[in-house]
């Protein structure tokens, strides 16, 4: 793990948070096994491991009613689900994902589930979705998936919480791993999983296959030129193969390129095929050697048949590194207990004999590339294995001999490449943190085409191999050839998933003939998503005005270009969806469903935090009875003592075999807070037998009591001594300082332990008096577990009072500050106001003096401009050059005069 772990962070650069503390969980969603990885900026990269420490996870869970009234369930998660699904075969839902998207009639996926999982209940439901009968409730396929998710993120949460306690970081973003073979209602059902978690996470599904082969580029990074690389996944359900080109441009700074161009599978042939085999030759020979057993006898009973697919299981394991697996099975049926061996010949030629084409997917991913280059398998430089059937001997040999056994690599680790890929995905398409670039091109696998009012031939918008994420409008036609009303149907693969129902009602009216001369027109924009969601996003009635260009209609789904210039006007129509075969699940649903997973959350935590409490307990008191029964306490420990600790024990041991069936959490605590109590008296009173307790140590203790008094008095006395020190300043401001001090609110923190501070003191205070009576003669009299008594509880009530007179110097300190920080306040304050006031006199002073000076210069001012006027005009008619000059220095002169005023 640690070394996938080093590779994965080497790989990704500079991992920070944008802006918020959110973080990221890739999830490898498998159809046997789940793995986990979150990613915060306080946790790069961290796999999500089991309770039992392992690196993936069951992937279902079981539902077991409590039996009491009320209905109450637990759901049990992780390795306890191998015992779960021998003994409550129709309770243990595992492996639902086969199921996802699809209805009652897809009899083919419901069988082969039902093969592996006997004695399950599937129903329909309102959406027409499957649902599991467990008891009296049905649980949807959606439902059962997001619990499993969400037993997952709850763990990714707890990892964060030990990460920093403070619990800043929370997943909220969440990468699934999904089949590129997954249509538009397995997708859907997958999207409505992850909105279903409490936490409603936002979803992108990455392909599994470009997943592993992210993970493959960023280990390997040595990539010269282009490549081309097939990533074999073969896992519990199903087996894909996904054609990829890696190149790396010859500017090494430009990220490098992925790009999907193939693909093949087999939705049918995994790891449960192999498990079938080999349970049908344990079944076979079983029924060879019982007689009277018949396989419709077996059939009908499905812990008989849960018990020979599990061992079946284990057999096919073993397999793989073994000649033969030892079988061995308790009870199989009517008490028999059965034993049998199977050889790796047996295994391998039931697979030779049965239909499972292991090259097959390669083969169709080679013969039907999606790019415009097509490649033979001799281009291929790498077949990837990943998925954990890959490990299967027989698969190996088999794609080797396809494919050249040099090119079969077997470098990724088959349980955690797709889970890191996805996660490092995940991070990109969020944009939740940096991670070195790499230029990703998706491509679809299928067509998509729409059929308008049910007519003979489709339109297809985007063809088979189209890159993803992307959006084109296209006309679909003229008004006066469609009615009010049509339909739009949408098509995935040649298969009709909605339809979509438009109303063209109200256009007549603002789209007349006299304002749209040349007609109306309908243009309908459609999208794939990044999620590979195939959408009509909206549909616009467009007027045709004189002088507009026609729109021609597409043809074999590319759009022509239209130019309707400045005459264009349109309204968007309204648009209602239908689906073809499985019903959207409504908000309210989803919320309802939410809530459901939120309230079961919250009683499997506190029923968990309880049988937690319950084991403690149980571990306290078995372990005190250990402590009873040793040779110093049972010689020298006190009968009171002794004895009420083990009554404690025997009590609290029955109650727990017996009676704590309906018992709540806080019930335990009591009871474990009791037994804790008397042990750790007996354990006080046996360490103080060493001591005296005679008059003189209880003199020495009356002296610390006395010092302790004395120091609250002390306390209290400087506390009235800083405030009577700054009584002066605050009457200068007129302010009363103990007012000022009474107003300031101490913290939480500081405030709650003064709550009970008088009570403190005179609970203390009391305990003196019986001190002061164990220093006289009386102490002679009375027994050393009274004498115990006196000192425990002044060691109780000393450490009490010191605590206490912490806090108090504590929050006269925290007083004191705010009161020097009031007074800097009111004194900067009081500063501010007198040189104010001292520049506003000021400012009247200079006022003042500018009104004398203004009233003076005003008048010479007058007697200069006079003067100059005299010169400038005594002979108008005799002006020469000199004198004009003359007249413009005068006026000159005369300026500065008026500006300086």
């Amino acid at each position: 793990m640690k070394n996938s772990l080093v590779l994965i962070l080497l790989s990704v650069w500079s991992i920070w948070c944008h802006f918020t503390l959110a973080a990221v969980i890739g999830v490898d969603y498998g159809q046997q096994f789940i793995k986990a990885m979150v990613v915060s900026p306080r946790a790069p990269m961290e796999l999500i491991f089991t309770p039992e420490a392992k690196r993936k996870e069951i992937s279902g869970l079981a539902i077991k009613s409590l039996g009491d009234s009320k209905g109450e369930i637990e759901r049990i998660y992780g390795s306890a689900l191998g015992s779960m699904s021998t003994r409550f075969p129709k309770n243990t839902l595992l492996h639902v994902k086969p199921l996802l998207g699809k209805t009652i009639n897809d009899t083919e996926e419901i069988t082969a589930y039902l093969q592996e999982h006997p004695g399950i209940d599937i129903v329909p439901n309102r959406r027409n979705s499957l649902s599991f009968v467990v008891g009296d409730r049905q649980y949807p396929v959606e439902e059962l998936t997001a619990m499993t998710l969400q037993e997952i993120i709850n763990r990714a949460n707890l990892l964060l919480r030990e990460k920093d306690p403070s619990g800043g970081d929370l997943v909220d973003k969440l990468a699934l791993t999904v089949p590129e073979y997954f249509d538009q209602y397995q997708r859907r059902a997958l999207l409505d999983s992850g909105s279903l978690t409490t936490d409603a996470l936002d979803t992108y599904l990455v392909p599994d296959g470009l997943s592993v082969m992210i993970n493959f580029v960023l280990k390997k990074r040595d990539f010269q030129g282009k490549s081309y690389y097939v990533v074999y996944d073969m896992g519990g359900g199903s087996t894909k193969a996904s054609l990829f080109s890696i190149e790396q441009p010859d500017n090494e700074t430009e990220p490098l390129r992925i790009e999907f161009g193939g693909y093949g599978y087999d939705s049918q042939l995994g790891g449960s095929n192999f498990t079938l085999q080999v349970a049908n030759l344990i079944e076979n020979k079983f029924l060879s050697k019982h007689k009277d057993i018949t396989a419709e006898k077996l059939h009908r009973n499905p812990k008989a048949v849960a018990k020979v697919v599990q061992a079946a299981e284990k057999a096919k394991l073993v397999l793989s590194v073994n000649s033969e697996a030892s079988i061995t099975i308790e009870s199989i049926l009517e008490d028999i207990d059965y034993k049998t061996k199977i050889t790796k010949q047996e295994f391998e030629d039931s697979l030779n004999n049965g239909p499972f084409e292991i090259v097959e997917p390669i083969k169709a991913a080679l013969n039907g590339q999606l790019w415009d280059e097509k490649i033979g398998p001799k281009q291929v430089s790498g077949v990837i294995l990943t998925g954990g059937s890959s490990r299967v001997p027989i698969v190996q040999y088999k794609l080797a001999e396809y494919m050249d056994e040099n090119k079969i690599l077997k470098s990724v680790n088959a349980d955690e490449a797709s889970v890191d890929g996805a996660t490092i995905r995940g991070i990109k398409l969020f944009e939740a943190f940096r991670t070195k670039p790499l230029n990703v091109t998706e491509r679809s696998i299928f067509d998509y085409a729409i059929n308008l009012n049910q007519q003979n031939d489709d339109v297809v918008v985007f063809p088979k191999g189209t890159v993803f994420p992307t959006k084109k409008t296209l006309e679909i036609g003229d008004a006066k050839n469609l009615p009010h009303d049509f339909d739009i149907e949408l098509h995935e693969n040649g298969l009709p998933f909605q339809t979509v129902n438009t109303k063209t009602s109200g256009t007549d009216d603002i789209f007349s003939p006299e304002k749209c001369p040349n007609g109306v027109t309908y243009n309908a924009t459609f999208s794939i998503s990044q999620n590979r969601l195939f959408t009509l996003d909206k549909i616009e009635a467009i007027c045709l005005k004189v002088g507009s260009s026609s729109i021609e209609k597409p043809q074999n789904g590319t759009d022509k270009k239209t130019n309707l210039g400045s005459s264009k006007r349109s309204i968007r129509l309204t648009t209602s969806g239908k689906n073809s075969n499985i019903k959207t699940m409504s908000l309210d649903e989803q919320l309802k469903l939410r809530e459901h997973i939120r309230i079961l959350d919250q009683k499997d935590a506190a029923r968990f935090q309880l049988e937690e409490a319950k084991n403690l307990l149980e571990a306290l008191l078995y372990d005190a009875r250990s402590y009873l029964e040793l040779e110093e306490v049972m010689e020298k420990a006190p009968q009171t003592y002794f004895g009420k600790l083990s009554e404690a024990v025997s009590k609290h041991l029955s109650w727990l075999e017996d009676e704590a069936e309906k018992a709540t959490r806080w019930d335990v605590i009591q009871r474990s807070t009791e037994v804790q109590q008397l042990r750790d008296k007996l354990e006080a009173y046996l360490q103080s037998l060493s001591e005296p307790l005679d008059s003189k140590q209880f003199q020495g203790i009356l002296n610390n009591a006395n010092e302790l008094l004395a120091q609250i008095d002390l306390t209290e006395t400087n506390q009235q001594a800083q405030i009577d020190s700054l009584r002066d300043k605050f009457k200068e401001l007129g302010h009363n300082v103990e007012e000022q001090y009474a107003k300031i609110k101490l913290p939480h923190h500081i405030a709650t332990p003064l709550d009970n501070w008088n009570e403190s003191v005179s609970a203390f205070k009391e305990v003196v008096k019986l001190v002061e009576y164990a220093t006289g003669s009386a102490s002679k009299k009375m027994d050393r577990e009274k004498l115990f008594e006196i000192k425990s509880a002044f060691d109780i009530a000393s450490t009490e009072l010191e605590s206490i007179i912490d806090y108090f110097d504590k929050a006269r300190d925290y007083r004191l500050h705010e009161l020097y920080s009031l007074l800097q306040k009111a004194e900067k304050t009081k500063k501010r106001k007198e040189e104010r006031l001292k520049k506003k006199m000021e400012n009247k002073e200079k006022e003042s003096k500018s009104s004398s000076a203004i009233s003076s210069d005003s008048t010479v001012a007058e007697s200069e401009t006079s003067t100059a006027h005299t010169i400038t005009t005594t002979s108008p008619s005799a002006t020469t050059p000199s004198q004009s000059r003359q007249g413009m220095s005068s006026s000159t002169i005369t300026t500065p005069i008026h500006d300086e005023l």
